[in-house]
C-alpha cells in the first residue's frame, strides 16, 4: 500500500542520516527546505489523484504522513535543545536534559487515550481518526492541524508523538553520555598557509562567534596556535599584510571558502532535483 509515497518517506530518512553530524543551523537550513519540498510534492499529488481505498488511504494517513511530518517536527524540534542548551556544569546540564524529558512525558499524559492508540497498534477506531472525512470519537482530540484535503483528525498527532519518541531516545541518549569512556579527538594541524587561518580569525573576531564577542583576536590566535599545531605570528602584522592587498582580492581564503560551499550546495541540489524528477517518472 501506498509504496510510492512510502519509498519518498525511506529515501528522506537515508539522507537526513547523512547529516548526524552537522552543526545544527547548518542541519536545519538544509533538513527544512528539503522535507517541506517532499511534503508539498506528496500533497500536491494526493489531491490530484486521491486513493484507491480507504485502506490507502488509512495507511498513508496513520503511518506514512505521521513519519513525514515527525522528521519535519523533530528537526525544529532538535535544534532548539541543542541550541538552548545552557554552558556550565555537568549538573546544570544533566538538569536541562532532564527538564526537556519531562516535557515529552507531559506531552503523552494530555493525550493518554490517544497515546495509548498509538503504542498499541489499535484500529478499531481507524475510520474515525486516518479518513480525510472521519468524525473523532467522543474523547477530544487536543492537537490538531488543519490541512484543507491533507488532514484527518489524529494523523498530526501522531506525528508528535513519533518526534517525541525521538527526542525522548536522543534526551535519554545524552544523560547517558557521561557514563561512557570519552576517547580523545584526532590530532589535527594546519598545512595550509598561515595567513588563510588570519582571514579566519579576523572574521571570527569581527562577527563576535567566541564568548559572547568578548574575545579579543589575540586569545583567538593564540588558541588557534595551539589547537592547530601552528605559529601565526603578531596579529596586527599579520593584519597588516591583508589590509595591503588589492580592492579585487583583500579577503582571498574566505573567497575561496565561499565558492567552495556554494559549489557544494548547488551540486546537492542537482542531485535532490534529479532524484526527485526520478521519482516522479516511476
Amino acid at each position: 500500500m501506498n509504496t510510492k509515497y512510502d519509498k519518498w518517506l525511506n529515501e528522506l530518512q537515508n539522507e537526513l542520516l547523512l547529516l548526524d553530524q552537522v552543526e545544527p543551523m547548518a542541519r536545519l537550513r538544509h533538513t527544512l527546505p528539503l522535507l517541506s519540498g517532499a511534503l508539498n510534492e506528496i500533497k500536491t499529488e494526493i489531491l490530484a489523484s486521491g486513493f484507491e481505498t480507504e485502506a490507502a488511504e488509512i495507511h498513508f494517513f496513520k503511518h506514512t504522513k505521521p513519519q513525514l511530518y515527525a522528521l519535519q517536527i523533530y528537526e525544529a524540534d532538535l535544534y532548539t535543545v541543542v541550541t538552548n542548551r545552557p554552558v556550565g556544569t555537568p549538573e546544570m546540564l544533566r538538569t536541562y536534559y532532564e527538564q526537556e524529558l519531562q516535557y515529552i512525558f507531559r506531552l503523552f499524559r494530555i493525550h493518554a487515550f490517544h497515546y495509548q492508540y498509538y503504542r498499541t497498534g489499535a484500529t478499531i477506531l481507524d475510520t474515525q481518526y486516518f479518513l480525510r472525512n472521519g468524525k473523532p470519537a467522543d474523547i477530544p482530540i487536543l492537537a490538531i492541524a488543519i490541512e484543507p484535503g491533507f488532514s484527518t483528525p489524529l494523523d498530526y498527532l501522531f506525528a508528535k508523538f513519533i518526534a517525541a519518541e525521538r527526542m525522548q531516545e536522543y534526551l535519554l541518549d545524552q544523560l547517558s553520555l557521561p557514563a561512557r569512556p570519552i576517547k580523545p579527538g584526532p590530532v589535527l594541524r594546519w598545512t595550509g598557509e598561515a595567513i588563510n587561518l588570519v582571514e579566519v580569525a579576523y572574521g571570527i573576531w569581527l562577527t563576535g562567534q567566541l564568548n559572547d564577542g568578548n574575545a579579543t583576536i589575540t586569545d583567538i590566535i593564540i588558541w588557534l596556535e595551539h589547537h592547530l599545531a601552528i605559529k601565526i605570528g603578531v596579529p596586527h602584522k599579520r593584519w597588516d599584510q591583508i589590509s595591503a592587498r588589492t580592492h579585487s582580492q583583500p579577503t582571498k581564503y574566505l573567497d575561496r571558502m565561499r565558492q567552495a560551499l556554494a559549489d557544494r550546495i548547488d551540486t546537492e541540489r542537482g542531485i535532490r532535483e534529479h532524484k526527485r524528477k526520478a521519482r516522479r517518472t516511476h
